[in-house]
């Protein structure tokens, strides 16, 4: 039996990561999250244990790592994390702050303090976005974590990989999920190629790649999960007249 860390698992795309694990393999999954959803209160028990905690509270998650570094880990995945939309002239430090606490700074901690409770062949994956790789408006903390993030991947890979221990990142694009609900912009379908955004199990799938063997010798890459949203230039479609 796997042991499955999991930040974030309380909706979106982290419950239905939980529900992929749970679903597949014989797993135990460790839930870390700031609120507890009635799917986390439904599935408590032996084989899911949850810990509720903010983790842009440093000193709250090193007490809860703490306590996970008894165990050893076959698999961490870094879902967990926060978007504000602000104009440039009302952006806030307060939520640039918390931005890269949960986005950035909380991975890294729980890597960090984990790093001899991981098991050889355990697999680490960070839910980045692809607005990490591209300039932002609205969402200028948001996207700078998520670039920092794919970096952090990077560097978590070289650094833990003569462990046998692999570090990758996913990148989605639109994906229709508690997040993006009241965000998620008309424009969206039409500049995918696919004609849809992702749902939450299209990133699930991806993860669960990730961390089975079949990945065996993938680290250190950032996949792009968008149905080939970044690939398509605005301008260029429109004036194609598709």
């Amino acid at each position: 039996m796997k042991n499955i860390l999991i930040t974030g698992a309380a909706q979106g795309i982290g419950r239905a990561i939980a529900e992929t694990f749970m679903a597949g393999e014989q797993a135990k999954l460790f839930v870390i999250d700031k609120e507890e959803t009635d799917f986390i209160k439904n599935n408590r028990g032996e084989s899911f244990v949850f810990y509720q905690q903010d983790i842009a509270e440093r000193d709250g998650l090193s007490q809860v790592l703490a306590e996970l570094s008894s165990q050893k880990f076959d698999a961490i995945i870094n879902d967990a994390g926060e978007v504000y939309l602000e104009k440039w002239d009302e952006l806030q430090m307060s939520t640039w702050d918390r931005t890269l606490a949960v986005n950035v700074t909380a991975p890294l901690h729980i890597v960090h303090t984990l790093r001899n409770s991981l098991n050889p062949g355990a697999s680490i994956v960070n839910i980045a976005s692809v607005d990490g790789t591209m300039a932002a408006y609205d969402t200028i903390a948001y996207a700078a974590s998520k670039a920092a993030l794919i970096n952090l991947t990077k560097s978590l890979a070289a650094n833990l990989g003569p462990k046998n221990i692999r570090v990758n990142a996913v990148a989605p694009g639109w994906v229709e999920s508690e997040m993006t609900k009241d965000t998620m912009p008309d424009e969206s379908t039409y500049m995918t190629p696919l004609g849809r955004n992702a749902s939450v199990q299209d990133i699930a799938n991806v993860v669960d790649f990730l961390v089975s063997d079949k990945s065996s010798f993938v680290s250190g890459e950032v996949i792009t999960v968008d149905g080939g949203l970044t690939v398509v230039d605005y301008t260029l479609k429109v004036e194609s007249g598709l």
